[in-house]
């Protein structure tokens, strides 16, 4: 799906709150008619997954294996970046996944090697869709549909869990490794992964 044309017909969009297994069976992938509508439409939004890395580290060698010493002053960069289309005249809702598994959109590798992933994460963690209003919505789904393990960080204040919200574009939802970071010369927490987005349609 990282690299699909990932939809989900507005009716199932209701069924996303059900106990199941897997959502993948409600989703659709590469339709035609989709493809053909995205290929003649502008972007309604750009999502963004960033990810906090550290600005300085020391090595006690050549091979900079291991670090010595980091420094707790981070910034955030962008990894993964996706568009969003509206599709409400075919019935759909254009969908982006963030998970570990290999199908997601967004998938939270610890660093530019994309080998090891933030456990901290699920596999199936949340679901980002535009609805037939053209608003950006998320849902904190899980694994097994009961929602995410360790939840969706709204802001990295609140908890989401096992909901579907709409996604003011003030917002962002954090994921993952909590960090300790030095920010405007304050120590503060937040998540290693965040997901932003910006409206392109306004």
């Amino acid at each position: 799906m990282g690299d699909h044309l990932t939809s989900i017909t507005l009716k199932d969009i209701a069924k996303l709150q059900e106990p199941r297994e897997t959502y993948l069976d409600l989703l659709r992938f590469d339709e035609k008619e989709v493809q053909e509508k995205i290929s003649n439409s502008t972007p309604i939004a750009r999502v963004f997954l960033t990810r906090l890395e550290v600005k300085h580290r020391f090595f006690d060698s050549k091979e900079k294996t291991k670090p010595l010493l980091e420094s707790l002053e981070y910034e955030e960069l962008i990894v993964v970046e996706k568009e969003l289309f509206h599709l409400g005249d075919l019935g759909r809702a254009m969908c982006l996944a963030m998970g570990r598994y290999a199908h997601n959109h967004f998938r939270p590798f610890a660093d530019s090697q994309k080998v090891d992933m933030d456990p901290f994460v699920s596999r199936e963690h949340g679901l980002i869709f535009l609805n037939e209003k053209k608003q950006i919505c998320y849902h904190d789904i899980g694994t097994f549909k009961k929602g995410s393990t360790n939840g969706t960080k709204l802001n990295d204040v609140s908890v989401v869990k096992d909901k579907i919200i709409h996604w003011d574009s003030n917002d962002y939802f954090g994921f993952g490794e909590c960090l300790n970071i030095i920010r405007f010369s304050e120590r503060i927490t937040e998540s290693k992964f965040k997901l932003r987005y910006e409206r392109l349609d306004r």
